[in-house]
C-alpha cells in the first residue's frame, strides 16, 4: 500500500533533536528510498515536510515512523492512497449503477 506521509514537527518536544539526529534521519530516508520503502520525499521550507510511503500495512508503517530518529519529534499524519484511475473507474461504476437505478 501507498501512504501520503505529512510531518510536522511536534511543538513543545522536551529534547530538542541534535545535528547527529539530523543526519541520521537523512540518511535513513535515503537508505529507504534506494530500498523502496519510500517513493519521494520533500521538505517543507518552514520544516517538516512529506513523503509517498510504501509499506504492507498501517501497523508496518507506524512502526517505521516511530522508529526513526526523528520519529518523537514529529507529528505525522497518514493518509491511504489509491490507483487514480482505478478509483475514477469506481466512482464512475457506482453512478453508472445508480443512474441506471433511477429508469
Amino acid at each position: 500500500m501507498k501512504f501520503l506521509v505529512i510531518r510536522k514537527p511536534r511543538v513543545g518536544a522536551l529534547v530538542q533533536p541534535t545535528s547527529q539526529t539530523i543526519r541520521a534521519q537523512k540518511e535513513g530516508l535515503l537508505a529507504a528510498i534506494k530500498r523502496g520503502e519510500i517513493d519521494c520525499a520533500y521538505a517543507f521550507v518552514n520544516g517538516g515536510g512529506c513523503s509517498i510511503a510504501n509499506a504492507n500495512s498501517a501497523e508496518d508503517l507506524n512502526q517505521r515512523l516511530f522508529s526513526s530518529p526523528l520519529g518523537l519529534f514529529y507529528e505525522f499524519e497518514v493518509h491511504p492512497l489509491c490507483d487514480y484511475s482505478k478509483f475514477m473507474d469506481t466512482i464512475a461504476l457506482a453512478l453508472e449503477t445508480q443512474e441506471k437505478q433511477r429508469k
